[in-house]
């Protein structure tokens, strides 16, 4: 997904912009340091640059740079071949190749969004094995465009470059859509269009709660973090935490576009959640200082699901991507900083 934004915004842009808030808020709860343990080298495997995971129990759905091309990858943890994972492609459709980050899997199958298409794919993953799987698919409206999906039994939350609203809420049951909620704003900017703001909050983490009656979108280029739930009516903002605004040069003339500032303060990597916390992995880099490490996380903030900072984590090591695993109760990250290893978080 930062790939992707990376091209549609035109890059990082040279220079300071407008003062923009800190995250003093973090300070109101002392960090502690927890601990690391890696439990296998995912690179041993041909994997990659990995874009998006997902465990439960021995098996991990993986979006990967693999042999140099983007597939989805599925591994067994109890099928180890001289210390390596065994592992199966998923679908060898060059579909996948489109695909933004993994956002449900149930230990059957897995959905991510294709964002050229606006498809939501759900694509079985049992048995573990080399092939095309059947595949269902729904078609979110073809008119917009989507970035990112998540899908519950009864609808679709999705968010993308939307004018009439933030979020998408589609029904599952009749295909009808409803548009609810606003963007963020920019205090640099304060009379945007809702599409441009679209572009702006468009790098996003998307995550429902296994209920699905609520879920959090936070922001991977600022550190905005939303939090809603799913009424009867819609959906309703419970909190908008905002530990950074976006450090960025807009113009809406003669087209809308977004050039981030090398001082721009990167946000939230990845997000994992569980019925009762949401664990947020934070950057708080800039591209100045950082350079490519900026993606790369040493702090996780647990927050409970009214949107309030309950814990915050320090780690040695760098993550890129976290998951929680419904099977063991336990989160698992993803650190590259040497190689691309499966790790535990141990809290």
């Amino acid at each position: 997904m930062r790939e992707l934004l990376y091209v549609l915004f035109g890059g990082i842009l040279l220079g300071c912009t407008d003062r923009y808030m800190d995250d003093e808020s973090m300070n109101m709860v002392k960090s502690e340091r927890a601990k690391v343990v890696r439990l296998a080298d995912l690179s041993r495997n041909g994997i990659y640059d990995v874009s998006g995971f997902i465990k439960q129990g021995n098996k991990i759905i993986v979006g990967a740079t693999y042999m140099k091309e983007g597939v989805a990858r599925a591994l067994d943890l109890e099928n180890p071949v001289e210390g390596d994972l065994s592992s199966g492609a998923i679908n060898s459709s060059k579909r996948l190749r489109a695909l933004s980050s993994f956002n449900s899997f149930d230990g059957k199958s897995v959905t991510a969004l294709d964002f050229k298409t606006g498809e939501l794919i759900e694509s079985p993953v049992s048995p573990l094995a080399r092939g095309v799987s059947e595949e269902s698919i729904v078609q979110l409206p073809a008119e917009e465009q989507h970035l990112i999906a998540v899908k519950t039994n009864d609808f679709v939350i999705s968010t993308g470059f939307y004018e009439e609203g933030r979020y998408l809420l589609y029904s599952l049951t009749d295909g009808s859509s409803r548009y609810c909620l606003s963007y963020p704003d920019c205090p640099q900017y304060p009379d945007l269009q809702e599409k441009t703001k679209g572009m702006l909050y468009a790098s996003n983490v998307l995550r429902v709660r296994p209920d699905g009656q609520a879920f959090v979108c936070a922001d991977m280029y600022s550190g905005v973090i939303d939090f809603c739930r799913v009424t009867s009516v819609g959906i309703e903002r419970v909190k908008l935490e905002r530990l950074s605004y976006p450090r960025v040069e807009i113009s809406e003339t003669p087209d809308p576009r977004v050039l981030y500032s090398r001082e721009n303060r990167f946000g939230f990597m990845d997000v994992a959640v569980t019925p009762e916390r949401v664990y947020a992995l934070y950057s708080g880099k800039t591209y100045r200082v950082d350079r490519q490490r900026a993606f790369e996380c040493n702090r996780l903030l647990e927050y409970d699901w009214e949107g309030n900072l309950v814990r915050s984590f320090d780690f040695d090591v760098a993550l890129t991507g976290i998951t929680y695993d419904r099977d063991e109760g336990k989160l698992y990250g993803v650190a590259g900083n040497t190689g691309v290893s499966l790790v535990e978080l141990r809290l």
